[in-house]
């Protein structure tokens, strides 16, 4: 029954990401060849600096993992980290799965032994990165209210709701509280002992003794202050430079919207297209024109414009998914340096007693535990 299951999850997800994008195709069926003409006089320089603020987006991104993974003395060079991000957003776009990206993450940095330490840097890596994301949203909604008179009138229509003005800034608030919370829960003893109740004597596939080991993982990082505080900041550079590069994409297409509203709702539509379909496809599509083309919208996108802005999007972020594709297939896992220098470090060591002493010594690997 639970492949059952998952096929019919991915027959779903397929499902849903070619009918919102065949809907919002039809409901555009006359503006189609507008879209296309837009999209042929595209100006290549911004487009070129869209591609620029993609890559930036990739390194920072390997850099905040970089960071928390050498917290937990799994040490990985940004450059081998960015080939490995770059190859997950081709699962993470291409494949009907959400998490698949980040199991070929948590692949490519686990040394034999170690799985629950990568899992706890992805896993820390996702949930800090939507606390930035909020956190920068929030901020610059708050920024534009302050300064710009117009940014007051803007609606955000959520769940049936349509929130105005300064309330747009309550559900941001909630979420990144919610989101803060669930980030104080992982680190929690109390937490992890309720949850070892419900789960701990769960046998199939050793899923309660999993779970224990990636919760103490996480909770490691307690003592890790530094790395988190990192972790978060650089999370906020990552939203912007999404941001900046969905703005030089509608730049390149003549887009007249003001880029701070760019990281307001790039953040927002970061989040509504973790709804389940392949990579957010049509989700994101949907999202992009209905924030940038409302009346009120200061410098608002023509509709055909908007779609034609979130195509053009589409296609660059599908240019990097495939890059990643190709790297798949040329690329080989690299060892833990960290572990590879301790192995030698050891080795070297019992060397030198071996000479001092005139007898040899067995080594026993120096792997550290958690408790």
């Amino acid at each position: 029954m639970s492949g059952r299951r998952r096929w019919a999850g991915t027959v779903g997800r397929v499902l849903l990401s070619a009918f919102l994008l065949g809907l919002l195709l039809y409901i555009f069926r006359d503006k189609l060849p507008e879209v296309g003409r837009i999209i042929a006089r595209v100006r290549p320089w911004p487009l070129v600096l869209a591609a620029g603020w993609y890559v930036v987006f990739i390194i920072i991104s390997s850099w905040r993992w970089q960071i928390l993974l050498a917290a937990r003395r799994l040490s990985f060079s940004t450059w081998y980290l960015a080939r490995v991000f770059t190859l997950s957003l081709f699962f993470c776009k291409l494949l009907p799965t959400s998490i698949g990206g980040d199991l070929f993450r948590v692949t490519y940095t686990a040394p034999k032994g170690r799985a629950p330490d990568a899992l706890s840097a992805t896993l820390l890596d996702r949930l800090i990165g939507f606390v930035s994301l909020l956190f920068l949203a929030v901020a610059v909604a708050l920024g534009l209210f302050a300064f710009d008179a117009g940014a007051r009138s803007l609606e955000l229509p959520l769940a049936g709701l349509t929130f105005r003005g300064f309330g747009i800034i309550l559900p941001l608030l909630a979420g990144l509280a919610l989101l803060t919370l669930l980030t104080l829960v992982s680190f929690n003893d109390f937490a992890h002992r309720l949850a070892m109740r419900v789960f701990g004597r769960v046998r199939f596939l050793r899923l309660g003794e999993r779970l224990d080991s990636v919760y103490t993982a996480v909770k490691a990082y307690r003592h890790q202050p530094r790395a988190l505080r990192l972790s978060f900041l650089s999370g906020i550079g990552v939203q912007a430079a999404l941001a900046a590069s969905w703005a030089s994409v509608a730049a390149a297409l003549g887009g007249t919207v003001p880029v701070a509203y760019y990281f307001v709702f790039i953040p927002l539509l970061n989040i509504v297209v973790n709804i389940p379909t392949i990579g957010g496809l049509g989700v994101r599509e949907w999202a992009f024109v209905l924030f940038f083309t409302p009346d009120w919208l200061a410098g608002r996108l023509a509709p055909e414009l908007a779609l034609a802005a979130a195509l053009l999007f589409l296609a660059l972020d599908l240019t990097f998914a495939l890059t990643g594709g190709i790297i798949f297939a040329v690329m080989r896992r690299q060892p833990d340096r960290a572990a590879g220098n301790d192995a030698g470090a050891l080795l070297n060591r019992t060397k030198e007693v071996n000479n001092a002493t005139g007898h040899e010594l067995r080594t026993v690997p120096d792997t550290p535990t958690e408790h």
